[in-house]
């Protein structure tokens, strides 16, 4: 029943997203550093970890590649390839003669490959390399066009290690490559796709081949796909006293400007510096602002109040007075006030601000050739008074688009203020204000960064959203509509300490190095500081869009993306309760429909029948929140969801995270726990008796207050041993305690718990990407238990009756076993009695080549001896 359920869910998921209006491509690969690092940064991807491909006859190696733009050195391999540890053919860049060069062996190739720099620095180029073993002969395409015929050294059989970027293989190491992105690696033999590596990963440092599962590793990847989605933290610090923030579009620089340093950020190089100023303000007021202006190449920092201008020329930081001379004022009346330089009068706009219990919906003007200042009457009613909106123009600056904010009618705070959510237009020319349209009223309120970057050529904006009635907020990148009221939400949310007038955040369009920047300022009151972040994501970052139109019903959009997790969330928790109850009333498990006979109830079932409306989702909270369970995950990449299934798993410091696994491998299972001198010696080798208590207590308790987000399980001591007890409840799931419950009990081995184990290990091998030297014991004993449960139901099973689902068994045991005896002999027996020879037989052949890689000897049966 729950199958149908969870497969009824994922149908109706799938349903929703192939029905959107639209899906937005998404841009992936690997990015590679390179010279812009230390040695010991770089990037590597070997797609030949643990032993060599063999390939015969005719073999074709392709891929995509990029250089990437605005770095010193380009020159170094992008991949080599080496047969038998002693013959290589390599693909360089050379940035000397700007061309790609092949090595073959200890010569060059009779030709080398020169691309244009626009289309090398801007677009995909894609790359064959053939070599036929027997003819030896070598044919390099790029963009479908042959540029280089040779002759190569390899031998007519043997077996290759493949590197791309840096590598550390013996005679033919090298931390020489150029800044690259790689994408959609395949190999083929003899005309046929034998391996395949898109690269389309988010994070970690493996990557899955997908026609044979084979795992390549990496070193200091850099996914590009993740420079779409997530914001980098590119820099952090902390000012003196007031802080404003300002951006020069033509550099791409940032300025933050305190009472006593100019701090510059050069986006492009991602390089900052701090100058003293020269002649400085004689004070920076709270509520200051400061604009840099492209035309003059000055900023300009102003306080609205008292009309008070001084600008700076950020070459030398050396500040003058444009105007008079602010008095003893500190604090201004126009916070979160939006600003414009204007190409056509030459002058700054100010609209808009908050101050002394007042919204204002004023235009003030300063032009800044005569230096003078005027207010302007906004000639219409759509302006409402406001702050917190965000405003972004026209390239031509003729046009102004103001969106969002939070005021009143009347600018009183008194009387009923409340979020904006319409797009007003702005014709600076006519200063006139015309209502565009207004967004559909949210669940949960936002408001708005400051500034808005606009996009004329698809008439669209970007703009940073946040719920301003909450201090531990986030800020979401959104994209919407100049002509519609749609919206969509784009990357992962940033963090965003919203304190009202404390608080400042602005977005930049860097338009060279086709980047967001986002900039967040927290004035700290008790030590009179302020608390400045930079983050960067890649332009136009991915996104999925889900549009309504005015007429329909509510938009979905902001909360899009948890209404998905929420359903597939659902589905989850009614997955592992079934299941747990299948496991430990196994009596219960006659009254459980055969898969088979659920998939044809399914069928026959209308899917909406079986979904509940749990939740009403929105981003920055829940109405009528569902009952969720903690989650913790060992197989694969180690894994903690909190019991409002929140991801935690960052909050584990590399400390934290081992001192976990340690105590919990060594209490599920009714074991005793760790002594405190084991932990000592074990965490704290280094460290003194004293020392590595005072270490122990102090981890211990951040351990057990992370544990308290989690629930369910809580540390203890008992007999001079720590170890942690779970709950395992209905709202406690550890895929590490069910694997044991069915290892350990082999009366539940049916069809329905084998499978239910190939679940839990199809993640990946146990704890992947940890490393510790007391957790290797463990691992070789979880693999050996796992291949035998898996091989001794599997020899309860008639290949006549089963074939599919044994099938099914062999691949969860060679993920752990690649070339493990028994699963090939009942792998190709199982294909070759449901007719498919073929496979079988290509099948084997993959196996005796990685056996004799693994072992450095023939296999010995055949395969018509395996298959009698």
């Amino acid at each position: 029943m729950y199958r149908r359920f969870v497969r009824t869910l994922i149908y109706c998921v799938m349903a929703w997203l192939v029905t959107s209006p639209a899906l937005y491509a998404q841009t992936y690969g690997l990015r590679f550093v390179g010279h812009e690092q230390i040695q010991d940064k770089r990037t590597s991807l070997a797609l030949t970890p643990d032993h060599p491909l063999c390939l015969t006859g005719n073999v074709e190696l392709s891929f995509d590649i990029t250089l990437v733009p605005n770095y010193q050195t380009y020159f170094g391999y992008v991949f080599r390839v080496i047969q038998e540890d002693k013959r290589n053919l390599d693909l360089l860049y050379d940035q000397k003669s700007r061309s790609f060069k092949m090595i073959i062996g200890d010569r060059l190739a009779q030709s080398f490959i020169r691309i244009d720099s626009a289309q090398l620095f801007s677009h995909w180029n894609h790359f064959t390399i053939k070599w036929n073993l027997s003819q030896r002969s070598l044919h390099v395409f790029v963009n479908n066009r042959l540029v280089i015929r040779d002759t190569i050294a390899f031998q007519e059989t043997g077996c290759f290690k493949l590197f791309f970027g840096s590598n550390e293989f013996g005679q033919f190491k090298s931390k020489d490559l150029p800044p690259m992105s790689i994408k959609d690696i395949e190999l083929k033999e003899n005309g046929q796709r034998e391996h395949f590596w898109p690269l389309r990963e988010v994070n970690g440092i493996t990557t899955r081949d997908e026609v044979d599962g084979q795992l390549a590793t990496l070193k200091n990847p850099v996914w590009i796909k993740s420079l779409y989605t997530e914001w980098k933290k590119t820099d952090q610090f902390t000012l003196k006293g007031y802080a404003n923030v300002a951006f020069d579009p033509i550099t791409e620089t940032v300025y933050v400007i305190a009472a006593d340093k100019l701090y510059q950020y050069a986006v492009r190089t991602q390089q900052a510096t701090i100058k003293q100023h020269k002649n400085p303000p004689h004070n920076l007021f709270q509520g200051s602002q400061t604009i840099y202006n492209p035309f003059t190449g000055r900023l300009y920092c102003f306080f609205v109040d008292q009309k008070s201008v001084y600008s700076c020329n950020p070459s030398s930081s050396d500040w003058m007075a444009e105007s008079v001379t602010p008095n003893a004022v500190e604090v201004t009346e126009y916070w979160h006030a939006n600003k414009f330089i204007s190409r056509a009068d030459s002058s700054l706009y100010i609209l808009g601000g908050y101050g002394q219990l007042t919204y204002k919906n004023s235009i003030l003007r300063y032009h800044f050739a005569t230096r003078t200042w005027d207010t302007l009457d906004g000639n219409g009613a759509a302006y409402t008074p406001r702050y917190l909106a965000a405003l972004g123009t026209t390239s031509s600056s003729d046009t102004a688009y103001m969106i969002g904010g939070y005021g009143s009618l009347t600018g009183e705070q008194m009387l009923n203020p409340k979020n904006s959510y319409d797009l007003l237009e702005y014709l600076v020319r006519e200063n006139t204000f015309r209502k565009i349209y207004a967004l559909n009223v949210p669940k949960v309120d936002f408001a708005f960064a400051n500034s808005l970057m606009i996009d004329v050529k698809s008439n669209q904006y970007y703009g940073l959203i946040f719920p301003n009635q909450q201090f531990k907020a986030e800020l979401q990148l959104i994209r919407g509509s100049l002509a519609k009221p749609s919206y969509e939400v784009l990357g992962n949310p940033i963090p965003y300490s919203f304190h009202d007038i404390h608080s400042y955040a602005d977005l930049y369009y860097c338009p060279i190095s086709q980047k967001l920047t986002a900039v967040t300022l927290y004035q700290n009151e008790a030590t009179g500081t302020t608390d400045v972040k930079l983050y960067s994501i890649s332009f136009p970052p991915n996104a999925l869009t889900v549009s309504v139109n005015k007429e329909g019903q509510e938009t979905i959009s902001y909360w899009w993306f948890a209404s998905v997790a929420l359903v597939v969330g659902g589905a989850v928790v009614l997955y592992i309760r079934q299941r747990r109850q299948l496991i430990r009333k196994p009596q219960r498990s006659a009254s459980v429909p055969d898969p088979q006979q659920a998939l044809v109830t399914d069928e026959q079932s209308p899917p909406t029948s079986l979904i509940t409306p749990e939740t009403t989702p929105t981003r920055f909270g829940l109405v009528n929140e569902p009952v969720l369970i903690s989650s913790i995950f060992f197989f694969g990449n180690f894994q903690v969801l909190d019991h409002s299934g929140i991801d935690i798993t960052k909050s584990f410091t590399p400390l934290l995270k081992e001192l976990f696994l340690l105590l919990s491998l060594n209490s599920i299972g009714k074991q005793q726990g760790v002594a405190s001198e084991k932990l000592n010696e074990i965490l704290w080798p280094d460290k003194s008796g004293r020392e590595a208590s005072n270490n122990r207590s102090v981890n211990i308790t951040k351990l057990r207050n992370l544990l308290e987000k989690v629930a369910f399980c809580s540390l203890s001591k008992e007999s001079g041993y720590w170890k942690i007890d779970f709950d395992f409840s209905q709202q406690l799931y550890v895929d590490y305690e069910q694997y044991m419950t069915i290892i350990n009990d082999e009366t539940v081995l049916t069809k329905q718990t084998i499978s239910e184990l190939g679940e839990i290990t199809k993640r990946g091998p146990f704890l992947q990407n940890t490393e510790y030297h007391w957790l290797d014991d463990f691992r070789a004993d979880i693999s050996n238990k796992i291949i035998n449960t898996f091989l001794k139901y599997a020899n309860t099973l008639l290949i006549s009756e089963n074939p599919e689902h044994l099938i099914q068994i062999t691949n969860f045991i060679f993920d752990y076993d690649p070339v493990n005896e028994d699963a090939i002999i009942l792998k190709c027996k199982a294909l070759s009695l449901m007719g498919k020879h073929t496979l079988a037989k290509n099948t084997f052949e993959r196996f005796i080549r990685d056996y004799k890689a693994i072992y450095g000897e023939e296999y010995e049966q055949t395969f018509s001896a395996i298959i009698d």
